[in-house]
């Protein structure tokens, strides 16, 4: 880029030097003093150094000539080598520790192409490069590729464990429900990585009798029966997966989701629509376990709306600015497990 301005500045120099004057560094065209008058009466030999303005002229289009093939060779030049630099980084951008990348999204900017799997990332720390898992091909939110995964579980996979502090069932199928009673919380690094998207799926089961939107209207409490996701500390909210008692029994407004054929309570303000509901109970079926998956958008009855929320599983939230702020997911209810528990099989 030196190199460039340098010669630009040369060039306006000689250019302009050459039209106002007819010869480099002159002030108008010199001449040589008149010769002596001689007994003949000859003219004096001319002065040295003198251009006659055809000369100043010529010497004006062969210098320009020769700067207009400097510059260009320059700005080739130039623009070949800035295209390497932008090309170069993509070369195996996040595949080592040492090429970690800003973000999932900056290695699929550079290569649309590349598939998903694990890549390196970094803050711009030495000491802050993790290895997460980036998807590539999925679209969320309107944008494909580029997506980091912060949580997964999937309990269909035969090594699959429950993260702690969830406790693992193991009939009637692998599950991942509450160790107690109240809310028990899963924290997931985002290692520092800004975001401003946030999407996830989340299916569970039903076991026994849920409350759905009846606990306290208090985001740090149990305020649904059902998974509550959150980032950051206040917490904010971004999605909650609730369960309601039934999907088509009247409770006269009590425990079903808003959605159900007879409604129950609504969720809390800072919930807003930021939800999905459902029931795997048909009727006053107190089964201890329904075998009905919850949040999947299928099996909703005659008058109820809960499967109707397109998107399902699937969520997505845009964010007013870029946090980077860890992701919480909760699993609450009121009541303690041998009456109420929400099983999680997938998590994303």
């Amino acid at each position: 880029m030196m190199v460039s301005e340098y010669t630009l500045i040369l060039v306006a120099i000689l250019i302009n030097a050459i039209a106002g004057s007819g010869v480099v560094g002159g002030c108008g065209i010199i001449q040589g003093p008149p010769g002596r008058d001689g007994r003949d009466g000859l003219p004096g030999p001319p002065g040295t150094g003198s251009l006659s303005f055809a000369d100043s002229r010529d010497l004006k289009k062969d210098i320009e000539g020769d700067l207009s093939d400097i510059i260009e060779a320059v700005v080739r030049n130039f623009t070949e080598e800035k295209m390497r630099s932008i090309a170069q980084p993509c070369t195996g951008l996040g595949s080592t520790s040492d090429q970690a990348a800003k973000s999932c999204g900056e290695i699929y900017q550079c290569n649309s192409e590349a598939t998903s799997g694990l890549y390196w990332l970094t803050t711009g720390d030495e000491e802050s490069v993790h290895q997460v898992y980036c998807d590539m091909e999925a679209w969320h939110c309107g944008v494909k590729g580029g997506w980091m995964r912060v949580a997964y579980i999937n309990m269909r996979q035969p090594e699959a464990e429950c993260p702690s502090p969830f406790r693992l069932v193991t009939s009637p199928k692998r599950l991942c429900g509450r160790p107690g009673n109240g809310c028990y919380s899963k924290t997931f690094s985002t290692h520092g990585i800004s975001y401003n998207k946030v999407c996830g799926q989340a299916r569970g089961y039903q076991y026994a009798t849920h409350d759905c939107f009846r606990g306290p209207k208090d985001i740090n409490s149990y305020y649904v029966d059902g998974i509550s996701i959150t980032h950051g500390s206040p917490r904010k909210h971004l999605w909650t997966y609730a369960v309601g008692y039934s999907d088509d029994l009247d409770l006269n407004g009590g425990n079903n989701c808003p959605c159900a054929k007879f409604p129950g309570p609504s969720p809390p303000s800072f919930v807003g629509n930021h939800y999905y509901c459902e029931s795997g109970n048909t009727g006053n079926n107190e089964l201890q376990f329904h075998d009905e998956p919850l949040w999947d958008g299928e099996g909703c009855g005659a008058g109820n709306n809960c499967c109707a929320q397109s998107g399902m599983p699937w969520f997505c939230r845009a964010l007013p600015q870029e946090v980077d702020d860890d992701i919480e997911v909760r699993n609450c209810a009121d009541q303690e497990i041998i009456d109420e528990d929400t099983y999680m099989e997938i998590l994303e």
